[in-house]
């Protein structure tokens, strides 16, 4: 009996010993992960699919804690030389423009972005101290509709908006580099960001200026012919 108390006691003391030492191991692996996002800057090719149609174009993005700015590129070599299709900013305000489309910035977009993905725009100290403990607990946030999903080993995976239907998906390299981030709209559109190149620094950020949000939803956008005007600026006919 008393072997048996002594043995218990030393097996309880190494899993209490190995919790201990993995603990802080995860809590750096989580910081890491979490500092990765907080400013990077990356170009590359993104393959837009809508309405049936689909496309390839340059883009460009930058984030920091404190904004994002991303520009879809028409011609030139990821960027080089060319005009943006498509720019969005997301900092204190969102921002969009598009001089090949102008029917886009009719979209009612403001209120589209769930409240609790502007999280991104914050450091990652304060994302650790806020939502640490339970990433290393659950793998996974989830507040109202929105749901972020981690990896074993901390790196992002998915962030899922239930009632907006909006969904990222991360892929990675065999190394365990960012390749690819895919982005879905409810049903038919979709985009996939393909890394030719990233950084994680900071990035000087140029802002949108900031404007008044359109009226008009996606559904009357095309019950008004606007997706063959769509489809014409996204060619750039």
């Amino acid at each position: 009996m008393k072997r048996s108390l002594i043995l218990f006691l030393v097996l309880a003391g190494l899993l209490l010993a190995s919790c201990s030492y993995l603990k802080p191991n995860d809590e750096a692996r989580l910081r890491a992960e979490l500092r990765n996002w907080e400013n990077f800057s990356g170009s590359g090719i993104v393959e837009i699919s809508a309405f049936g149609f689909s496309l390839r174009k340059p883009f460009v993005i930058a984030k920091s804690a404190e904004e994002m700015r991303m520009d879809v590129i028409e011609g030139g070599i990821l960027g080089s030389g060319g005009s943006p299709l498509i720019s969005l900013y997301l900092g204190r305000y969102f921002s969009m423009n598009s001089p090949a489309m102008p029917i886009l910035e009719a979209l009612n977009l403001q209120n589209k972005i769930p409240s609790g993905a502007m999280a991104i725009l914050n450091t990652s100290d304060y994302l650790f101290d806020r939502y640490g403990e339970e990433i290393i607990r659950e793998k996974a946030i989830h507040r109202d509709s929105l749901s972020v999903v981690f990896k074993n080993d901390y790196k992002l995976d998915s962030i899922v908006d239930r009632k907006s239907g909006a969904r990222l998906d991360a892929r990675y390299t065999s190394r365990g580099e960012l390749d690819e981030i895919v982005l879905r709209a409810g049903e038919g559109v979709s985009a996939k960001l393909i890394f030719d190149d990233l950084r994680y620094e900071k990035s000087s950020i140029t802002a949108l200026p900031p404007k008044e949000p359109g009226g008009m939803n996606l559904m009357d956008l095309l019950q008004e012919g606007g997706a063959f005007q769509l489809l014409k600026g996204l060619l750039g006919n």
